[in-house]
């Protein structure tokens, strides 16, 4: 994750130092990766005193305050009542209402974990592209389906139905898609369906609505590759393209925890902060 800029200053804020610990309940050994979330912990959890930690660690994504901006190493990461040793300090982007975030819709995360969905098929020459399950009937309309592996590796194709069910509408396929195949769906722009991926420092592809954290005002979504500078994804210019080595990015604006009832505190910097 990085930070593009500020809807309202226009440059993007600048890095601040603070205490970080990646773990809430021990000198932290696990590395957290640069452009990942930070949380401030809860207010029930101060056994061993107040810091910033991993944004995805209990409860994800409450208390929020930043992007980290540069590595935790597995080493040197202390508790304030660590023994001998004060906190260790890292540098982080604040997060504010304005600021504007760009993910990338990886094929891994940080850790090599598979960011990519399976379980579609397609026929060639056919437009229905059909999923396990896409949720909620007509959410991805304008969204985006990009083959990362099989027969039809390299093919993106613009959605224009979809039934609820799974049976997605698209232009028509080059090649045929079976179960096994790996592919990155890309959410509409404007989209408050997200999927954050295990470091939270990217966006893991889910097709299925109900299965995405709704996290986000979405605001556009890109296209970068060899031979095509980064642009904004089109259906007049990119779908049914067959492309080699694409990436998808999403650029959009961090405004909750969950929706407008939930009742967790989202970003810390504007609605205080939470105990649970």
């Amino acid at each position: 994750m990085i930070i593009v800029k500020d809807l309202i200053g226009g440059n993007k804020p600048e890095p601040i130092l603070i205490h970080y610990n990646g773990t809430l309940d021990a000198d932290s050994v696990t590395l957290r990766y640069a452009g990942s979330f930070v949380k401030q912990m809860d207010l029930n959890d101060i056994d061993n005193g107040l810091f910033f930690t991993f944004g995805g660690l209990a409860s994800a994504m409450e208390n929020t305050v930043g992007i980290l901006a540069e590595d935790q190493p597995i080493t040197g990461n202390y508790l304030p009542n660590a023994t001998a040793l004060g906190m260790t300090t890292r540098l982080m982007y604040p997060i504010f209402p304005s600021t504007v975030l760009r993910g990338e819709y990886s094929r891994t995360d940080k850790a090599g974990a598979a960011n990519t969905d399976t379980g579609a098929t397609a026929t060639a020459a056919a437009t229905t592209f059909t999923a396990a399950a896409t949720g909620t009937a007509d959410r991805t309309i304008g969204g985006w389906i990009y083959m990362v592996t099989g027969a039809a590796a390299g093919e993106l194709h613009y959605v224009t139905d979809d039934d609820g069910s799974g049976a997605i509408t698209t232009s028509a396929w080059a090649n045929a898609v079976v179960a096994a195949d790996t592919f990155l769906f890309i959410w509409p722009a404007c989209s408050n369906y997200i999927l954050y991926d295990a470091t939270y420092s990217g966006l893991k592809s889910e097709i299925d609505d109900s299965a995405c954290v709704k996290h986000i005002q979405g605001i556009m979504t890109y296209i970068q590759a060899p031979g095509i500078p980064l642009q904004p994804l089109a259906r007049d210019l990119h779908d049914a393209l067959v492309v080699a080595n694409a990436r998808f990015f999403h650029d959009f604006v961090w405004c909750g925890l969950g929706d407008l009832g939930a009742s967790g505190v989202a970003l810390n910097w504007v609605r205080n902060q939470t105990a649970a």
